[in-house]
């Protein structure tokens, strides 16, 4: 949930309301005001806002004050030509909806670029690097993205699964433990089966990594780290996921490319030695083909 939607669904009093009112419509410039001067101008006590704070679990105004304009200035960033839920009309041709898809993906990896938090990442490549086991869990078709990124970490030697079938997840979460490590995908961060999975797994101890939407999420809440993705799509009135599914799939890359250069020579010559042994085609074009 975004911080904006948590404030419209929580109650306030009548005072806090008015403050509430005030952050709202001087969204432009609510940084650059102290307690004391959002008292002043709302008639009330610099206490009001620490109430307020508190209310939608913040440890003060300064930390909600961030928390807010920070999202603010993601909300008002890139997407400004651009649909990420009805990217093409009904009227456009082949060749416009083209270049809007082309548009929406270049977009939503800009997007999700102005997300990456060097901190969690460099702490999830690390987690990762300290694993025996990777298991990778989604729901519907992000199987196909955990599958992909599976497949690029088995081929380095890494030991990585994912589980297509429910009850699988729950069978393996199962025989998990604190050195492994489990990655965890849902735009949402709500997808109820996941949460069977990730009780068995806080109960073994097993390190968690959240690749899920901005703002509060029960996922976020109960992961070791989370990794965020472009969040413009809502969850039903869209044409498809275009722009989360590109955003989760970069996320994933660099993942891999970060743990892969953590042991940069090993992986390559593993990789290379792998593809010589069990791949053989005849390629006439120039530009694939290896010397």
């Amino acid at each position: 949930m975004l911080l904006q939607e948590k404030i419209n669904s929580t109650n306030f009093s009548n005072n806090e309301q008015i403050v509430v009112n005030f952050i709202e419509q001087n969204q432009e410039s609510i940084n650059n005001y102290s307690t004391t001067q959002i008292a002043k101008e709302t008639y009330t006590s610099p206490s009001v806002l620490i109430r307020i704070a508190k209310k939608l679990g913040f440890n003060g105004w300064l930390e909600l004050k961030n928390t807010y304009v920070e999202e603010l200035t993601y909300l008002h960033k890139h997407f400004k030509s651009i649909d990420a839920n009805i990217p093409f009309s009904r009227n456009d041709s082949l060749i416009s909806i083209s270049n809007k898809l082309g548009q929406l993906k270049i977009e939503s990896i800009q997007d999700t670029l102005s997300l990456v938090d060097s901190k969690n990442l460099l702490q999830a490549i690390k987690l990762l690097d300290q694993s025996k086991k990777i298991g990778v869990f989604g729901l519907s078709n992000i199987i196909f993205q955990a599958e992909e990124f599976v497949h690029k970490m088995r081929h380095i030697g890494s030991k990585a699964e994912t589980f297509p079938i429910q009850n699988t997840m729950f069978q393996e979460a199962a025989m998990m433990d604190s050195n492994c490590c489990a990655i965890f995908i849902s735009y949402s961060g709500e997808s109820d089966p996941l949460f069977t999975v990730t009780d068995i797994l806080k109960q073994n101890h097993v390190p968690i990594i959240a690749i899920t939407s901005i703002g509060d999420n029960r996922l976020s809440n109960i992961a070791d780290v989370s990794l965020r993705v472009t969040t413009r799509e809502h969850s039903y009135t869209k044409i498809a996921g275009f722009s989360s599914l590109e955003s989760i799939s970069l996320i994933l890359d660099v993942l891999y490319s970060g743990y892969f250069a953590q042991h940069f020579d090993e992986n390559y010559d593993f990789k290379i030695e792998l593809s010589k042994k069990t791949e053989f085609r005849n390629i006439d074009n120039h530009i694939i083909q290896d010397n």
